[in-house]
């Protein structure tokens, strides 16, 4: 669906029957812009700081990532509202918010309510679980490439051996056999490209020159890289 902006004269939202096309015109009082309260630069240096913290809250705390969301909207409200943006014109983001504590005290939110599945089948994986299992992916072909390149024969098995020990001595919260990468690596190698975040990730990431011409060294730069965050980790 396309959006369009609509004239002064047209109504706030509306759904063009023949094609589809959402077209929207914001009110006028949530284009308003109210005095800032910090400096571009500050504010943006602190929110950079404080959504550093809620990214280890979110990846360690132990409740799956929950409280590390709700402090990173928290930051992001403050730093918006201290350039002059009025909070109607984050409600979206405030409605995370309540949301997440809906989630604590036991309620429920239209937000975050799954969609019904076809009867019968089970509840696909969330996004997140699939770009993880993307980067698991990752490791797995560069491993599968670096030793098609050292010429073993044949180089699968050795390959998925070689990932499963790195993976399972690095500090991602998973422990992986090699079964379990072979596996992967032909689910993922099925996928249609463009279409599911497992496959996005190994896409992009294969396509760069280190992973082309050293594909063991990019495995081991990616299970190291501080850039990388791994599922958040929830209590048992």
């Amino acid at each position: 669906m396309k959006r369009v902006l609509l004239p002064l004269s047209a109504p706030n939202y509306a759904v063009d029957q023949a094609t589809g096309d959402i077209r929207v015109r914001p009110r006028e009082k949530l284009l308003e812009r109210l005095p800032a309260t910090a400096s571009r630069n500050a504010a943006f240096d602190l929110l950079h700081e404080r959504l550093a913290v809620a990214t280890e809250f979110f990846q360690h705390h132990g409740d799956g990532g929950r409280y590390g969301v709700y402090r990173a909207m928290g930051d992001l409200i403050e730093y918006l509202t201290s350039r002059g943006i009025p909070h109607a014109t984050i409600r979206p983001i405030e409605a995370v918010m309540a949301a997440i504590v809906d989630a604590d005290n036991g309620a429920g939110s239209h937000i975050f309510e799954p969609s019904r599945t076809a009867k019968g089948g089970s509840p696909p994986k969330s996004v997140m679980q699939l770009e993880f299992e993307g980067k698991l992916a990752i490791v797995i072909e560069c491993c599968v490439r670096h030793c098609r390149a050292e010429g073993k024969r044949p180089f699968v098995e050795p390959a998925a051996r070689l990932a499963a020990k790195l993976i399972n001595e690095s500090t991602w919260p998973v422990h992986v056999t090699a079964r379990d990468l072979v596996e992967l690596r032909e689910r993922v190698q099925q996928r249609k490209k463009g279409f599911s975040p497992d496959r996005m990730e190994v896409d992009q990431s294969m396509s760069s020159e280190v992973a082309r011409s050293n594909p063991l060294d990019w495995a081991k730069i990616l299970l190291a890289h501080e850039w990388v965050n791994p599922l958040p980790k929830v209590s048992e």
